[in-house]
């Protein structure tokens, strides 16, 4: 079985849930004997939204809400 590999991408809106995650995955494959490279830091990813704060009109008041993951 040489040669084989395994991805595992980790996705989270808080950094502490991903570096348990990731260390806790880290110890059970060092406990199998498997070589471990990594983790290593995605790039994050930025959704922004622009909502109009008002429901009838002043279209130029708008509110701005960014989602990072």
């Amino acid at each position: 079985m040489a040669g084989q590999k395994i991805r595992i991408r980790l996705k989270a809106y808080d950094h502490e849930v991903i570096d348990t995650s990731a260390k806790k995955i880290v110890e059970t494959v060092e406990r199998t004997g498997a070589t471990v490279a990594g983790p290593v830091p995605l790039p994050t990813e930025k959704n922004t939204f622009c909502v109009i704060r008002s429901p009838h009109k002043y279209k130029d008041s708008r509110e701005h809400f960014e989602m990072r993951t």
